[in-house]
């Protein structure tokens, strides 16, 4: 059931960031411009980086790969853009209202995040399957090399305890 579970988070997970992403990379310079009048410098730069992370994170998010570093990347590019694009502390009235909601909004998926960080990507991704393929030539070889106790070593034991009486 664990794995379910996390497998399930992993694809609302990823369901949540990629709609953002593709209306980004639809746009990538005016997404730099918004960018630029909240004040971020580099923001073509920043927009670009931006942009591919959050393209490439959700695919990484559904197939379970490098949880900690796929997370550490999403949660590096939600934390940037949405310090810069939600400062509802700055408004006042309905569109601080709204703004706050988009804020504690990017702030769940983080929390997601962390938790895909800290549990990890379960049995059922492709990080597990990597890592199951890579263990069976080891186990094996394992196998083949362990040494068997030889015959002459019992005979020597045998011959010490009859000297001992």
């Amino acid at each position: 059931m664990t794995n379910g579970v996390l497998l399930a988070g992993r694809l609302i997970l990823a369901a949540s960031l990629l709609p953002e992403a593709v209306a980004r990379a639809a746009n990538v310079s005016g997404f730099g411009l918004q960018l630029w009048m909240k004040g971020m410098p580099y923001p073509t730069v920043v927009a670009s980086a931006v942009v591919v992370a959050q393209l490439i994170g959700p695919i990484a998010l559904v197939l379970g790969c490098a949880p900690r570093l796929t997370a550490g990347v999403l949660i590096a590019a939600t934390v940037t853009t949405t310090g810069i694009m939600h400062r509802f502390w700055e408004l006042a009235g309905t569109a601080r209202q709204a703004e706050q909601a988009l804020f504690l909004a990017q702030a769940g998926l983080v929390a997601g995040l962390l938790f895909y960080a800290a549990a990890g990507s379960g049995a059922w991704s492709w990080q597990a399957w990597w890592k199951r393929d890579a263990a069976k030539p080891k186990a094996a070889a394992r196998k083949k090399s362990r040494p068997r106790p030889a015959a002459p070593r019992q005979a020597k034991v045998q011959d010490e305890l009859s000297e001992a009486a």
